[in-house]
């Protein structure tokens, strides 16, 4: 593992996302940042979460394959 000189995350309302477990589909309907803290919270159709606890989504993840091994075969 590397480490990270700056990273950039661009988040919008609307924005289709996975989340939790079994990456459920979920979209962006809240984005808030707390000063005191400095955390960003994100609420979500599936619930509320803090921001890097979600997965982006991409075309290709509709196409799930049974075995997660078949997906390198």
């Amino acid at each position: 593992m590397s480490t990270l000189k700056n990273i950039s995350l661009n988040l919008e309302l609307g924005q289709t996302i996975l989340v939790g477990k079994n990456r459920e589909q979920a979209q962006i309907t809240k984005i808030e940042f707390h000063e005191k803290s400095g955390e960003i919270a994100i609420n979500t159709t599936k619930g509320p979460r803090k921001a890097l606890t979600f997965s982006l989504f991409s075309g290709s993840d509709e196409l799930q394959l049974e075995n997660p091994a078949d997906r390198y075969r």
